[in-house]
Order: C-alpha cells, then sequence, then structure tokens
C-alpha cells in the first residue's frame, strides 16, 4: 500500500486523514411493479441506494495468514508479488502490524446497490372451477426475497450491511395457497 502525506507536514499520521465519502447515501429508491394476464399475477419490488461508501473491515479480510481463525478471501489470489507486481490487492501481510490494515480510500467501496426485495408469482383457479367445491376463490403462488444484488463492490459481501460479520440478509423462498370460502 501507499500512503500519501495529505497535510504535507513530512510525516504520516492521524493528521493525514482526509473525508472520502459517507455512509449514508445521497438516494434511497424503491420501485413496484405489478403485472397480471388471465389467471396469472406477478409482482417484484426492487430496493436500492446510491451515493454510498463502505469501507471493508479488513480484520479477517486483510489477508492475514495468522493462525485457524483467519482464512482470506479468495480475492486474495491475486495479491501482489515480485512476479505479479500488476494485482489488484496489496501484498499478503504476515502480521497484524502490517501497512495494509491501515484504513486508506483503498478499503472505501461504492456501497451502491439494486436488490430485487420481493418477487411474488401466482395462478387463481378459474371461478367457474372452485365454486362447485364451495370454494370462492384459491389462489397458488411461490414468493422469493432477497433473490437477486446487483453492486460494484470487490467482494461479494451484501452493501447494505455495515460490516463483513453482520449476519447476511436471508434470502428465502415460500409456496402458498390462499383459500377463500
Amino acid at each position: 500500500m501507499i500512503y500519501s502525506d495529505a497535510n504535507g507536514d513530512g510525516l504520516f499520521n492521524t493528521d493525514d486523514r482526509v473525508l472520502c465519502g459517507s455512509s449514508d447515501p445521497s438516494y434511497t429508491f424503491g420501485l413496484n411493479l405489478n403485472a397480471g394476464y388471465k389467471n396469472f399475477d406477478l409482482s417484484m419490488m426492487f430496493t436500492g441506494v446510491a451515493g454510498v461508501k463502505r469501507m471493508i473491515d479488513t480484520n479477517g479480510f486483510g489477508g492475514e495468514w495468522s493462525g485457524d481463525d483467519v482464512h482470506p478471501n479468495n480475492i486474495w489470489l491475486d495479491a501482489w508479488t515480485p512476479d505479479n507486481k500488476n494485482a489488484k490487492m496489496p501484498r499478503i501481510a504476515v502480521s497484524k502490524t502490517s501497512n495494509n490494515l491501515e484504513n486508506s480510500d483503498f478499503w472505501l467501496q461504492d456501497g451502491s446497490y439494486v436488490r430485487l426485495k420481493n418477487v411474488q408469482f401466482g395462478y387463481t383457479l378459474p371461478k367457474n372451477t372452485v365454486k362447485s367445491w364451495g370454494i370462492e376463490n384459491i389462489r397458488v403462488y411461490y414468493s422469493g426475497e432477497n433473490l437477486l444484488t446487483f453492486h460494484k463492490m470487490m467482494i461479494d459481501a451484501d452493501p447494505e450491511l455495515g460490516s463483513l460479520y453482520s449476519f447476511p440478509i436471508n434470502q428465502t423462498h415460500a409456496i402458498g395457497v390462499n383459500i377463500t370460502f
């Protein structure tokens, strides 16, 4: 990693820190789409944010090789070595004293994302079919939550979460039947 003397005093210390973005998004948005054709219906909900920065927590991700509790991310397969000088990642750290783990804008990622938050696809049986059963309406459906997320972060982490160590947002699938008597 290469660090700059941001204030020009000839020292590398906390006085060289600069503001490089915000963890609060500039824009928050959502989109609901609904469609129906004959007895089929489809609804989708998208959510997202733009203009947000996420600092990758390098503790456990920073390329350390310090025992069984740390298993570096696969992105470190393209780490700097004397034979791989155009690598995407800095050299692999040998210990926590490595400068690789210092906060820098290298670890600051664009946290903007778009997520397919919910999709539901259903089919309503024809009324003349279910009326003979003494039922007014039957609808069979599939529902899925958190199915797709599009982002530009260097690692496959959930950009909606503030830390790599947060519990991920679950992806759920459900099949159901709505019956009206």
